[in-house]
């Protein structure tokens, strides 16, 4: 079967730029992942993305393929697994004001292997939930990854 496409979109109280910041700063990210994944990259078209898990290991790199601060981000997510089997996943992040105070985060997840798309979808409910309220609260949700999906 075809590889799949997950889209998510929410509001969140804060600024465009606040919100890039907690896309592309590890110290953000790690929040929001609940220590679960580390993120480090230079932002820029063409850059390397590096993903590594809590403890510092490395797990994948990526590529920016777009950069365009604080409204789009683009970049592969190699999944280990699959690597030269089928294409990188994407994840493309839109980021746009909807309204005083407020910017619309869109997420599409592409290039999904079917076997994983079901917790996908669950994986990046937890996740962006935590975004939102660390971003509005300063604190993100504590859960627990692999109860409520994983990526």
């Amino acid at each position: 079967m075809a590889p799949r496409t997950f889209t998510y979109a929410l509001h969140i109280v804060t600024t465009p730029e606040k919100l890039w910041a907690a896309l592309t700063q590890n110290e953000f990210w790690q929040q929001y992942w609940n220590g679960e994944w580390q993120i480090e990259s230079e932002w820029q078209k063409g850059s390397a993305v590096h993903f590594s898990t809590a403890d510092g290991k490395p797990y994948s790199v990526g590529e920016v393929l777009e950069s365009d601060p604080p409204n789009t981000l683009v970049y592969t997510w190699p999944n280990p697994e699959t690597l030269g089997q089928v294409p990188p996943e994407k994840l493309t992040w839109k980021i746009a004001s909807s309204g005083p105070g407020t910017v619309r985060l869109q997420l599409l997840h592409e290039d999904i292997a079917e076997s994983y798309f079901d917790s996908v979808g669950l994986g990046w409910a937890a996740i962006l939930s935590s975004l939102k309220t660390l971003l509005e609260s300063g604190t993100a949700l504590t859960f627990h990854p692999r109860d409520g999906g994983s990526l």
